[in-house]
């Protein structure tokens, strides 16, 4: 298995992963499939990271930034989707372990996640790779007219920013 940049060449691939995430109804609360100029325009230019093995596409991670204020310039929040064919293999593990090297590589010395509650797959993810949860966000948002709760959590770099 190995890593490749998301590019606006291989965007449908991650587009078909995240149509995948939507249709779960516990990975976010986004209903539309955001096209590449929306999405390269709300994510950072470094951690946008596809996992290939034998030219598939397992599934990808992406980093945003938390805030434009340049206080929370090392602040990021880590987006990870699994393609359903690959769910359960630790793809999310590897390219959370990814994320976490190319955050580092690049000053984050924060990570941040936004959970749905409905979503122990992506908690356990998170926690098994040094998130904690630092509260939640009681109905957040809605989802197909239901009030949705939002667990966070964060991660704090023990190379940057200490």
């Amino acid at each position: 298995m190995k890593t490749i940049s998301i590019n606006q060449t291989n965007f449908p691939e991650v587009q078909r992963i995240y149509k995948e995430g939507i249709e779960t109804g516990v990975a976010t609360f986004e209903t539309q499939i955001p096209d590449w100029n929306y999405w390269d325009a709300n994510h950072l230019p470094f951690g946008r990271i596809v996992a290939l093995k034998d030219n598939l596409y397992l599934g990808w991670a992406a980093l945003s930034a938390t805030s434009k204020r340049s206080v929370y310039s090392g602040v990021a929040e880590v987006s990870i989707y699994v393609s359903t064919a690959f769910r359960g293999q630790n793809i999310g593990d590897f390219l959370m372990k990814e994320l976490i090297k190319i955050s580092e590589q690049n000053n984050i010395w924060s990570l941040q996640s936004s959970i749905m509650r409905a979503n122990p797959a992506s908690l356990k993810l998170h926690t098994n790779n040094g998130f904690r949860i630092i509260g939640y966000k009681e109905k957040i948002g809605q989802l197909h007219g239901v009030w949705l709760d939002n667990i966070l959590l964060e991660r704090r770099s023990k190379i940057i920013g200490i």
